[in-house]
């Protein structure tokens, strides 16, 4: 593919990667101080997680949680120039009264005329590197999928995407991913929400008021919120990381008393997740305006055969990854692991059991790898059920994590877009495969309330657990109903309360 160049342009780009290229192997030599000192852990205790890479922006704590270790980069050196120009018009709608490139469907022009093939080799500061994986996996989305979003708002389907991403594109993305040992497409984490955001006071803490994102596809209300509401709700993983830590110590160890602690303090962050996610994400109506640039390049009817990376060693064949799905949350992952809620449901795709964890920053692999280990050893629910106040408390926990798989659910289900892949098999078996899933937690929830003593509780603990019981037996019937239903109907009101 022919690119327009610029040739003071590129004389310019080329003077600066030379002088860069004198540090680049003192910064490589110190990277790989860094992570040879970590590559060779040894068996750890469950309360004992060290990140993997604790270098990278991404690392896992009781501090931060999921989110980056620091705010992530707003604005990329002045050598990418052209590259920010770019994004900055790329959004459907600019923010500003005016449309940007993909409302027309002029960016995949723009990229192939202007775009600079740019040298990344000597880039080696994570927190740009990061930045830059952000900016070229939003811009990799956007070249691909930008005639299925013409298509979609024009007929209500989405056609075919473009099967070769150009090596203006390709190539950095491959490097930036390497290095970063992530994958050269569109992720939840690293990509789309948690290092997407800024402050719009810098000096105030993190809200949803004091936040905006980053980079935008569509540039709407709906797509702002769905980026900003799961930021703020990752706030809360911060405690839950420590809770977990601490559940897998306390059944070890036999401390009661901290395992009963560990789980209200995991059940009252879930509600602080569950109620964020509630109030941010209500208005799915633009939903379709942006979630086709979501879409993975894996088993999707806009692509037939994957993606072919232009002038990348090694990838010159059809390469097929994840986009960002409803179980791309880390959230979504922890729980599962966590509580080993893959063994309820052995019939299929689970989330964090259909490759997703493959496809997480380096440091949520190892962690997830790290938490699906002990649980599978210390038996949460078992320990639990030896106490009826513990296994109240378990009962609340799973109550939550329900509620926040229900909800996922419902907005898979139910989301406009989707309706264009109903007659999917693959679709359709996959969402089966789901609703069965989520009603599996809900009789979960029953058996573990059966199996309680409930007359060793107090009277609010029993009320309590009565009622998340009673919650669980109205999912459990009416997703029942779902699963014998041939066409989706409306969604019961009482599931829509829950």
């Amino acid at each position: 593919m022919l690119l327009s160049r610029n040739r003071a342009g590129f004389g310019k780009i080329r003077a600066l990667a030379s002088q860069a290229r004198r540090f680049a192997s003192i910064s490589a030599k110190r990277q790989a101080a860094v992570l040879s000192s970590h590559t060779s852990t040894p068996a750890r205790s469950a309360d004992s997680w060290t990140n993997a890479n604790p270098s990278s922006e991404f690392t896992v704590s009781p501090k931060t949680g999921f989110l980056p270790r620091h705010d992530p980069l707003q604005v990329l050196p002045s050598y990418f120039e052209k590259l920010e120009e770019i994004l900055d018009e790329m959004p459907i709608y600019k923010g500003d009264g005016t449309y940007g490139l993909l409302h027309s469907g002029r960016f995949g022009e723009r990229v192939e005329r202007e775009l600079p093939l740019y040298d990344v080799d000597f880039i080696f500061d994570n927190r740009i590197l990061s930045a830059l994986y952000r900016d070229y996996t939003f811009l990799a989305s956007a070249y691909l999928l930008e005639p299925c979003d013409i298509q979609y708002r024009l007929a209500q389907n989405y056609g075919l995407a473009r099967r070769v991403l150009p090596a203006n594109i390709a190539k950095p993305l491959a490097t930036i991913a390497a290095r970063l040992n992530a994958r050269p497409y569109l992720e939840h984490s690293m990509s789309f929400t948690f290092y997407n955001y800024k402050r719009k006071d810098s000096s105030a803490p993190l809200s949803v008021d004091n936040m905006e994102p980053i980079r935008r596809f569509s540039g709407c209300m709906a797509e702002n919120s769905y980026i900003v509401g799961h930021v703020a709700a990752a706030q809360q993983t911060g405690s839950m990381v420590d809770s977990a830590l601490a559940l897998l110590a306390s059944v070890r160890a036999d401390t009661r008393q901290v395992f009963d602690q560990a789980l209200q303090s995991y059940a009252k962050s879930m509600v602080q997740v569950n109620g964020i996610l509630s109030n941010t994400l209500k208005n799915t109506s633009e939903y379709a305006s942006f979630r086709t640039y979501l879409s993975g390049c894996k088993s999707q009817p806009m692509f037939n055969n994957g993606v072919m990376y232009e002038s990348v060693v090694g990838m010159s064949g059809d390469s097929q990854y994840f986009g960002v799905a409803q179980s791309s949350n880390p959230i979504a992952s922890l729980n599962t692991h966590l509580f080993q809620l893959s063994s309820l449901s052995p019939q299929g795709t689970l989330p964090c059991s259909d490759g997703i964890d493959n496809l997480r920053p380096e440091n949520y692999r190892a962690f997830f790898t790290h938490i699906n280990a002990h649980s599978s050893q210390q038996h949460i629910q078992s320990y639990a059920l030896k106490s009826p106040v513990s296994s109240s408390h378990y009962v609340s926990v799973l109550s939550q994590v329900l509620a926040y798989r229900y909800r996922q659910w419902a907005n898979l289900r139910d989301s406009f877009h989707l309706h264009t892949l109903r007659s999917s098999p693959e679709f359709r078996t996959y969402l089966d495969v789901q609703t069965r899933h989520i009603r599996d937690i809900a009789e979960l929830i029953q058996r573990t309330r059966s199996n309680t003593d409930l007359e060793m509780l107090t009277p609010a603990q029993r009320a309590s657990t009565d009622n998340f019981a009673h919650k669980a037996e109205s999912v459990r019937r009416s997703l029942s109903r779902v699963i014998q239903d041939v066409e989706p109907g409306p969604l019961p009101t009482s599931m829509i309360a829950y």
